[in-house]
């Protein structure tokens, strides 16, 4: 009998694939959430599903979980819950937990990945994402448009910072409306006053920050899966990207029990930082226009190299931080053209 006939007559055609084609299947999927449905199917789907190396997991905040259905029991209790204890509850919440605010809102305000990925024992390459914080989207093509701030950013880690590129720019703006362009000289020419320059301190910081919580929430996920080769950590709004390589969660991962200390973040080491400033910066290619125009690569001041970034490929190094950035094409022309003028600052600065 022909052996595509019996898979035509078969009453499940699924069921009928190799484990093999299955498993491909399954590998394309990815996604965290669909694959832990998946496993509840069937028998065969359980065993296939864990052996799944890349996994992305978006990470939802808590308070966003709705429920599909509710019965009228479940109805009367949520209604007596949201009328009566929940004023009650928030009430002494909020009287217990003011003085933590900052650090329940950083760290308790999503759910830890742990308990969904638990069930791949697998996992090669990881991809995290994290929800936006507020309802601001800093770097997004929204904020382009509205004229607003922009700032994009991408740190290194192994058992502590390796490098992190941060972009920003006051406003970024369309095409000028009077059609003339800059003059090279007129960009080199300013000088960034006191003012601008807190301002570019004050986003460093709040970069480093971001990216040193992200990789504390990552640590016990690099120690208890050895077969994990690579990490991304990034947010809804594609503001900032934390990663690994197979060499860099192998640092971590040989770090001693008594060197690592509970906190809500990892600490950041003493930093050198350059600084490349323009007050107008004009692309040629797009027209468009960014109004204080900044790019910051900070290093530590111990193991921190830095001769890429001065040699004759400096610029292609900076911006190949930003080649997950959707717009990868604009910003590396921002990032050349930034690195190709005068305006450097160096800046040290302690470890917090």
């Amino acid at each position: 009998m022909n052996p595509f006939q019996e898979i035509l007559d078969s009453d499940n055609l699924f069921d009928s694939l190799p484990d093999d084609i299955v498993f491909s299947i399954f590998s394309k999927l990815e996604d965290a959430k669909s694959l832990c449905l998946s496993l509840s199917v069937c028998k065969r789907f359980r065993c296939i599903i864990p052996e799944i190396d890349q996994i992305f997991l978006s990470i939802p905040r808590k308070g966003t979980l709705v429920r599909d259905y509710e019965t009228p029991i479940s109805f009367f209790k949520n209604l007596v819950f949201r009328t009566l204890i929940k004023p009650v509850l928030f009430i002494y919440q909020r009287n217990r937990f003011r003085k933590n605010k900052d650090n329940d809102e950083d760290y308790c305000s999503y759910y830890p990945p742990n308990e969904v990925l638990k069930s791949f024992e697998e996992i090669r390459l990881l991809h995290l994402r994290l929800p936006c914080r507020g309802s601001e989207k800093l770097g997004s093509k929204a904020g382009k448009k509205n004229n607003s701030t922009f700032l994009k950013w991408n740190a290194e880690f192994g058992s502590q910072l390796h490098n992190c590129v941060i972009l920003g720019a006051k406003s970024w703006i369309g095409k000028r409306e009077n059609g003339d362009s800059l003059l090279e000289s007129e960009c080199e020419s300013c000088v960034i006053d006191d003012r601008e320059l807190k301002l570019r301190i004050v986003w460093t910081i709040s970069c480093l920050m971001a990216a040193s919580a992200r990789h504390y929430l990552i640590q016990e996920i690099v120690k208890e899966r050895e077969m994990i080769e690579k990490i991304e950590v990034t947010d809804e709004s594609n503001q900032g990207r934390l990663c690994m390589n197979k060499e860099q969660i192998e640092e971590l991962r040989n770090l001693k029990a008594n060197d690592s200390i509970f906190e809500y973040r990892s600490r950041v080491p003493a930093l050198t930082m350059k600084m490349w400033y323009v007050k107008t910066l004009e692309l040629p290619e797009s027209g468009e226009v960014l109004e204080g125009a900044t790019l910051v690569v900070v290093r530590p001041v111990v193991g921190g190299g830095g001769d890429d970034i001065d040699g004759e490929n400096g610029g292609d190094v900076v911006a190949e931080a930003f080649d997950w950035v959707e717009e990868v094409e604009v910003l590396g022309e921002v990032v050349k053209k930034l690195m190709g003028t005068k305006n450097c600052y160096t800046l040290e600065m302690n470890s917090f």
